[in-house]
């Protein structure tokens, strides 16, 4: 709420932006059509690139929305993350109320529901780089089946209060 400029970006503190971010955005967002958009997050250790991870993260932009929203999927709607750096127009943010405080995950999600009812939300084309601290404790499997579970009970209207129990808050 303190934010005042006309552009708001989200992100996790330990994602590297492009250094030509706010061009990017800014081009973006020239596009009236657009209301949100994102980067395709890489997740990555100084030693490891976790490619599964990233190609599902990049897959479930689209796929949950064909699945679970497919008459929102055609009108634009792509599910990102904060993984993903989403950013949108700060008037359109406070139109949908913003983030729902009261969830505890899945919040990003939410948004962009409540956004794609004033525009398209757009993939950029273009890579961040977010720790992969949560993978490298699962493991790969694990983190895919946690992602994949948790995506497929939100789409199905499972609480988030209750989805939080599988998805364990590692710094």
């Amino acid at each position: 709420q303190k934010a005042t400029g006309e552009i708001l970006c989200f992100l996790h503190a330990d994602t590297i932006v492009p250094d030509d971010l706010i061009s990017i955005i800014s081009q973006t967002l020239a596009n009236p059509n657009i209301v949100c958009g994102g980067f395709i997050s890489i997740m990555c250790n100084t030693k490891t690139t976790r490619w599964s991870i990233a190609l599902h993260n990049y897959l479930k932009t689209f796929y949950a929305p064909l699945i679970f929203r497919p008459h929102l999927f055609l009108k634009g709607l792509r599910i990102l993350f904060g993984d993903q750096v989403i950013f949108c127009r700060r008037k359109d943010f406070w139109k949908v109320d913003g983030f729902d405080i009261n969830q505890p995950i899945m919040e990003d999600a939410d948004l962009c529901l409540k956004l794609v009812k004033h525009g398209r939300i757009y993939l950029v084309n273009r890579f961040v780089y977010t720790s992969d601290r949560r993978v490298a404790k699962w493991g790969i499997f694990k983190a895919n089946f946690i992602y994949l579970f948790i995506g497929f009970l939100w789409g199905f209207g499972v609480s988030p209060t209750f989805l939080k129990r599988f998805y364990q808050d590692i710094r």
